[in-house]
């Protein structure tokens, strides 16, 4: 941890300028050779995930600055379950984008013509040759991550954090299945969608190619098993770091049970602790004051 707010000024400032470069190159609006805006730009998670980084950085450090500005040092408090939820999508990012994704959309980073083709990313020339490709999938993750581990105060998060962390690649799955259902719907099935060169942007990742490979009624309740415990697991292993702490002796301790002090925080569900708390105190003294 680090509570230096140059650190963290220059830190978030320079996150931010990859993020929304990443952003750009992914849509298409710069690092072509010929303007091609891509309209089918919200079918891709990691576009999904840099802007949640950018909205959460943002956050971040206009508080940084603001403290500075005050004379104060100190860690950033609000927006916490969104950095979080961005810390667990950005490392599923990562994971999924280095070892598992050849294709996104109609974009590869090999020769291969399958929909439902996987590869190591990471060990293909096409995942470092692209900037499109290394910014979203690499070096943002791993910058974000990075800013996490240093720029985060421990022991503010709650346990509930590691659930609702799932929510975001979870409504993004469900979404473009659906949205791939209406647009092969729309283009008359999957035919009508090679025809139109639309199949890949219908079923932008491997494990939505139900059509042509992954065929059969199980995988539509396996993948979803596959990466809802995926997700949980590293949703842990972020909570874990995050109450990762040194102690008086300077050794590493790990308090995964301990509730954050709600005075200190400042997350969406402070209002609700706090009321809920209150009720909880105004009935257990009616109750005393009945016996």
């Amino acid at each position: 941890m680090n509570k230096n707010g140059v650190a963290q000024i220059a830190f978030r400032g320079a996150y931010l300028a990859v993020a929304v470069i990443a952003l750009l190159c992914n849509i298409g609006l710069i690092g072509e050779e010929t303007f091609e805006f891509k309209i089918f730009f919200f079918t891709d998670f990691f576009n999904w995930a840099l802007i949640m980084s950018i909205v959460a950085m943002s956050g971040a450090l206009a508080e940084n600055i603001r403290s500075a500005k005050a004379g104060e040092l100190g860690y950033p408090k609000k927006f916490a379950l969104l950095r979080f939820c961005t810390a667990c999508s950005m490392l599923f990012c990562f994971l999924l984008g280095a070892f598992f994704l050849d294709r996104v959309g109609n974009d590869r980073l090999t020769d291969s013509t399958s929909y439902g083709s996987v590869f190591p990313g990471m060990f293909t020339a096409g995942y470092w040759a692209n900037v499109a490709v290394v910014l979203p999938r690499f070096v943002a993750p791993v910058m974000y991550f990075i800013g996490f581990l240093l720029f985060e105060e421990r022991g503010k998060t709650r346990g509930i954090y590691s659930t609702l962390a799932i929510l975001p690649p979870t409504v993004f799955y469900f979404f473009d299945l659906f949205f791939g259902m209406i647009m092969s719907a729309a283009c008359g099935g999957t035919e009508g969608l090679l025809e139109k060169g639309l199949y890949g942007a219908a079923y932008p990742y491997f494990f939505q190619d139900s059509a042509l490979t992954f065929t059969g009624w199980y995988w539509m309740l396996l993948w979803p098993t596959i990466f809802g415990v995926s997700l949980m697991i590293l949703n842990n292993i972020v909570f874990t770091l995050s109450r990762t702490f040194r102690n008086a002796d300077g050794k590493l301790t790990v308090d995964r049970k301990s509730k954050p002090d709600e005075n200190g925080m400042c997350d969406c569900l402070h209002g609700f602790v706090v009321k809920r708390a209150t009720k909880r105190a105004a009935k257990t003294g009616s109750d005393d004051e009945n016996t």
